[in-house]
């Protein structure tokens, strides 16, 4: 029993890389629910096959009845004929009388063992399993799906995690930077070149950096609270962006288009399914069945004990309202939207892939626009720090340069945060 309040509890680990948690997605319970699902289809599969082999029923029952059986029988009985005299005698006179003759006791035990086989159901039978066999491969493709799923939130959660860290990193640099700062703008009022509001300008800085850091470290434990779930574990940290190659796309093969394509073959075999309503069905039986007056089943005053038989049963329906042709018709209408749905999903696919390219390429571009910002942005700190340091440039000016390098550096790395998670993105949605 321990191992199993083992199994309840969350794995503690450190997350490395990106590869360590898509490692982890099996320890999800959402899988594990989906595991089950499969399972369960697995032994309806099992009842759908089941059918093939005939059934035994072992029947016992006891009855009590209210009255005795009596079998009434209606026979004319002869009355004798008058003699008068030298006439003739009358014919002869006949009057009902009703006989009664016992059959049987109050107390009836009857006990039999039934084979039943359906030898012929319209190809019901075959078409049933068939149709299990498609839902459990529909089951395992809806787990395939349900994992790519998870990987793409939980490369959106890594990305938007490494953007924020690189974004704390920036922020603490910037107030490292307001720090030196303001030992440089302590000596410079020591000297009277500037006033307290300006030390107190950097200070007023200073914290609201603090705050955006503040705001970014919540929010960053609050995506590692989502992973912690998704995925039952304890994580604590990620690391490094993982380095990713565009893939050519293959539609056909994503997990969620082969599921569709399963549902289509489904609702072609419920046409045959339906079909069966229009053949006869043909069913053998033989019992091995004895009727007693005792709980033994080996006496019967009254009639044969031994009620064994072989039967043979055919069933042909002549007319049920049309019922049979209303199903036939609701399920080539069900093939018909499946087709429907499944090109119109596929279009959906390859749009989803083009916009996801589309993104990347915008990324990117946007990630040489961000190198250069950078690179500008460093230029012109140094160049107001050093004014500042010579008394020549105001703090207000200094501010805004350590805070636009900042949110600069910040915003190349939730740009290239991006380029990881498209490139992904649109591999996933291309079927690899």
């Amino acid at each position: 029993m321990k191992w199993k309040v083992i199994l309840l509890l969350p794995l503690f680990i450190n997350a490395e890389s990106f590869n360590d948690l898509i490692k982890l997605i099996d320890n999800s319970n959402i899988i594990k629910i989906y595991k089950k699902n499969i399972k369960i289809q697995k032994e309806k599969l099992n009842q759908a096959k089941a059918k093939n082999y005939g059934k035994f029923d072992l029947e016992y029952d006891y009855m009590y009845l209210f009255d005795r059986p009596v079998m009434k029988m209606n026979s004319p009985q002869p009355i004798a004929a008058k003699n008068l005299g030298n006439a003739p005698l009358y014919p002869l006179v006949y009057k009902d009388i009703y006989l009664k003759q016992e059959i049987g006791k109050k107390n009836n035990f009857i006990g039999a063992l039934i084979y039943s086989y359906p030898i012929f159901t319209g190809f019901a039978i075959s078409n049933l399993i068939d149709i299990e066999k498609l839902n459990l491969i529909k089951e395992k493709l809806k787990l395939q799906n349900i994992k790519r799923n998870m990987k793409l939130q939980i490369a959106k959660i890594y990305a938007s995690i490494y953007a924020l860290n690189k974004k704390i990193y920036a922020l603490n640099e910037a107030k490292k930077a307001l720090l030196l700062a303001k030992e440089k703008a302590k000596a410079l009022y020591k000297e009277g070149l500037i006033n307290k509001p300006t030390l107190d300008e950097i200070d007023a800085k200073y914290y609201e950096i603090e705050a955006k850091e503040d705001e970014a470290k919540a929010n960053k434990k609050t995506l590692l609270n989502t992973l912690n779930y998704m995925l039952n574990a304890k994580i604590s940290s990620i690391s490094y962006l993982p380095k990713i190659n565009l893939k050519k796309p293959n539609f056909l093969k994503r997990p969620d288009v082969k599921e569709l394509k399963k549902t289509l073959k489904i609702a072609i075999k419920n046409i045959n399914l339906q079909k069966s309503n229009f053949y006869p069905k043909i069913y053998f039986q033989a019992a091995f069945k004895k009727e007693a007056t005792n709980a033994t089943l080996n006496n019967n005053d009254y009639r044969n004990v031994d009620n064994s038989f072989l039967a043979l049963s055919i069933k042909y329906n002549i007319f049920d309202g049309g019922e049979s042709r209303a199903k036939l018709q609701e399920a080539k209408l069900e093939k018909a939207k499946a087709y429907i749905f499944y090109r119109d999903y596929l279009n959906k696919v390859r749009t989803e892939y083009k916009n996801d390219l589309l993104a990347l390429k915008a990324f990117q571009k946007r990630l040489i626009s961000a190198n250069k910002e950078i690179k500008a942005r460093k230029s012109y700190y140094e160049y107001i720090k050093a004014k500042f340091e010579e008394g020549l440039a105001d703090v207000t000016d200094l501010n805004s340069a350590i805070a636009k390098l900042a949110k600069a550096k910040a915003n190349k790395e939730y740009i290239k945060s991006q380029i990881f998670f498209y490139t992904l993105k649109a591999n996933i949605d291309g079927g690899n």
